[in-house]
């Protein structure tokens, strides 16, 4: 017999994940037939908690976790610094947890181990970074005894606390602004390894490219330059697109500097888009124009939305869980 998840009480009881959550760790913050109601269900369900994400987390420590999967991309770095801020204006110290669980046989065990660190470590609520978010991930969150808060991710629960972009509209956007300037070639350079956020930005592109009646082109490279390289020679070799997206600024950047060793003039044959505006963007050659993900107030708006829930300002019937930050593009020297 599988064993009972949170999403199968959940789904029993025609309620969110969050809901089962705060019943589990918080029930004062859920009215007496819904908590009852619930209860019975994990009893019928035999539903058990991971122990690792109840930990020890019962004393007030105003210490906040931040959860990286790695610390080598330049936006976690901008974002760190949002939430530094933030945390030093509400009193808050903040904990770094790294789980670099790249090549391991079973990555999630890894993460279940680096939740029970976490809880553990006494801290009231924990910014989780990760954009390769799955259902196992959502699991060990939800069963998590402290508030969390999805920092530049979002779940399809709206009971999830969360701070993005919508990256769906974001890719949308920029792809009609090519289009509505003449383009028809158009590619969407993307990562190799799935992340959620590179996806959602592959979905709004597709959307854009349909409702043109154009066809879509979805290349998926290596994230690492040194390998990303060789892919982009092949590619540049046989043809190239009026317009390339790229997912990340340094993926964009990259891309450029190939283009370039095979004659390419950017932007007359060739205009790239960027999707980060990272410092990648303006130390480009020429300067990269790019979907300003504002990765400062991410972070900033993130940290904003954990210290409210633990001080339990908002309440269980809050609204504005899960946040969408305002985007921009920012017009440089890859586009015409």
């Amino acid at each position: 017999m599988n064993q009972v998840k949170i999403y199968d009480v959940a789904g029993a009881a025609g309620v969110s994940l969050a809901t089962v959550s705060r019943v589990l760790n918080h029930p004062e913050k859920v009215k007496p037939a819904t908590r009852e109601r619930i209860e019975k269900i994990i009893k019928e369900l035999g539903y058990k908690p991971n122990l690792n994400a109840k930990g020890l987390a019962s004393s007030k420590s105003t210490t906040v976790a931040i959860m990286v999967p790695e610390l080598t991309r330049s936006s976690v770095a901008e974002m760190i610094n949002g939430i530094a801020d933030c945390a030093r204006r509400r009193g808050y110290l903040l904990r770094l947890f790294v789980n670099n669980n790249r090549g391991q046989e079973a990555p999630i065990e890894s993460e279940k181990e680096l939740w029970g660190d976490v809880i553990a470590s006494g801290v009231d609520g924990v910014l989780y970074i990760n954009d390769e978010l799955t259902n196992e991930h959502l699991e060990l969150i939800m069963e998590a005894s402290v508030d969390v808060v999805l920092t530049n991710t979002i779940c399809n629960d709206p009971g999830v606390p969360s701070v993005s972009i919508d990256y769906v509209k974001a890719a949308y956007d920029i792809t009609k602004e090519m289009i509505s300037r003449g383009n028809k070639d158009i590619w969407m350079i993307t990562s190799m390894r799935k992340y959620m956020v590179n996806d959602l930005k592959v979905e709004g592109y597709n959307k854009a490219m349909q409702e043109a009646g154009l066809e879509p082109k979805v290349i998926p490279v290596s994230g690492k330059t040194e390998l990303n390289e060789a892919t982009y020679r092949e590619i540049l070799s046989k043809s190239y697109p009026e317009v390339a997206i790229v997912v990340r600024d340094s993926m964009a950047v990259s891309f450029i500097n190939i283009a370039r060793t095979f004659g390419i003039k950017i932007p007359e044959q060739l205009q790239v888009i960027g999707f980060q505006n990272t410092r990648y963007a303006v130390l480009s050659r020429p300067k990269l124009t790019c979907i300003n993900t504002p990765i400062y107030e991410l972070g900033e708006a993130a940290m904003n939305l954990l210290t409210n829930l633990m001080e339990e300002k908002m309440g269980e019937d809050v609204e504005n869980l899960q946040q969408l930050i305002d985007y921009n593009i920012v017009w440089r020297e890859t586009t015409k």
